[in-house]
């Protein structure tokens, strides 16, 4: 009894510090404490969790993976590559699509609230267009996310494919047709709905200004896909970008240095303790196998619950650290259905909960009445998960 008690305090505590926006790591840490003690773990347990969590190569391949990604995208910010490459697509781009586009490739840029980045950007066009500031929210949140189903710099793919164990571009593929089905619910719910005003004059544009935009990514995903380690692949991306943006020694090293994710990085550590603590500890495991055994559908658990862990955290790391090691485990053979039903859950949860850092921000930059936002919302996320699970339950 006590160890279900226990289960029940940590998951209390990682709800309410999550919303009250305390750090993922040392909450993780908290909770592992409370199921560890309440699992009968001892201190040598406690110690060989340690012991697991700092011999693990997985920890250091996400935290360097992740860490320099964040470097990556705050170098093409501060050296000016993103924004020369988005002022000169709008030569080549009609306004309904330069407001999907735009959010989108500052969505290539993992970092957290970065749906900020994107709403300056977006606002001259959005404004010309006459949309009012709910459309606006929505448009800038729903396509900054589009890449959680394609990309493979992004921290959620290679959190969650470290994890498992599983290929990244092997795990993309398995799920590539909700990148599709995301964006094209996007464009339902809003783009469809726009007419496009008489085009402005363009002026000239540089391609190869939107070439030194792209060309740092790119190098580093395909230099992945030829077997290059992801860190060292985004390590030559992020000298790439200092050597063409030409900002000099000393601001490329405060680039650097601001680009460091101090607090994504603690939660990585976090969630890494927290998956040995459930391992060890085995009390959450077995809970959850005897709510199988009690005839709850595992479907049900494979869905609901990591949209809830989606929804109440709103941060998908949160989501992926929590869910996946006590989802999977359930499924006698996991396969990369099960594995994408298990994130493409989080992933809803997370863009429709009101914690969600991009949507809180929008909200506040462009003034919308966030009732009206969830207008559109909730629709576009019910049409979403709903044809979502319909793509994934034939396969299982």
């Amino acid at each position: 009894m006590i160890e279900f008690i226990g289960i029940l305090l940590a998951f209390i505590l990682i709800f309410l510090l999550t919303a009250k926006r305390v750090n993922l790591g040392p909450t993780l840490l908290l909770a592992s404490l409370i199921l560890g003690l309440t699992s009968g773990l001892t201190p040598r347990g406690f110690l060989e969790v340690a012991r697991l969590t700092v011999t693990d190569y997985t920890t250091y391949e996400l935290l360097f993976s992740i860490g320099l990604i964040s470097i990556l995208g705050n170098c093409l910010k501060e050296t000016g590559l993103m924004v020369e490459l988005i002022e000169n697509l709008k030569g080549y781009f009609s306004s309904r699509f330069l407001i999907a586009l735009i959010p989108a490739l500052f969505g290539l840029l993992p970092m957290p609230g970065g749906a900020l980045m994107s709403a300056p950007f977006n606002e001259r066009e959005v404004n010309r267009l006459g949309l009012r500031p709910e459309e606006k929210t929505f448009v800038n949140l729903w396509f900054r996310h589009v890449w959680f189903f394609a990309s493979p710099i992004s921290s959620s793919t290679i959190l969650i494919s470290r994890l498992v164990g599983v290929n990244i571009y092997r795990f993309l593929l398995s799920v590539l047709p909700l990148y599709f089905l995301l964006a094209f619910v996007g464009y339902l719910f809003s783009i469809r709905k726009i007419r496009e005003n008489p085009p402005e004059e363009k002026h000239g544009s540089s391609i190869s200004a939107i070439i030194k935009g792209f060309l740092p990514i790119i190098l580093a995903v395909l230099l992945n896909i030829l077997g290059v380690p992801l860190p060292i692949a985004i390590l030559v991306g992020v000298i790439l970008v200092l050597s063409l943006g030409r900002i000099g020694f000393r601001m490329s090293i405060a680039a650097i240095w601001r680009g460091v994710p101090w607090g994504i990085l603690l939660a990585l550590v976090g969630i890494m303790f927290f998956r040995y603590t459930i391992k060890e500890a085995g009390s959450v495991t077995l809970l959850f196998m005897g709510l199988r055994e009690a005839g709850v559908p595992v479907l049900v658990l494979a869905t609901v619950f990591p949209f809830l862990m989606g929804l109440i955290s709103g941060a998908p790391s949160s989501g992926i650290g929590i869910g996946v090691p006590l989802v999977l485990p359930l499924f006698s053979e996991p396969s990369l259905t099960v594995l994408g039903l298990i994130y493409f859950s989080i992933v809803t949860g997370y863009l429709l909960s009101p914690l969600h850092l991009c949507l809180v921000l929008t909200n506040a930059y462009y003034k919308s009445d966030l009732g009206k936002v969830y207008r559109i919302l909730a629709p576009s996320i019910l049409t979403l998960y709903t044809t979502g699970l319909l793509y994934f339950l034939p396969r299982l």
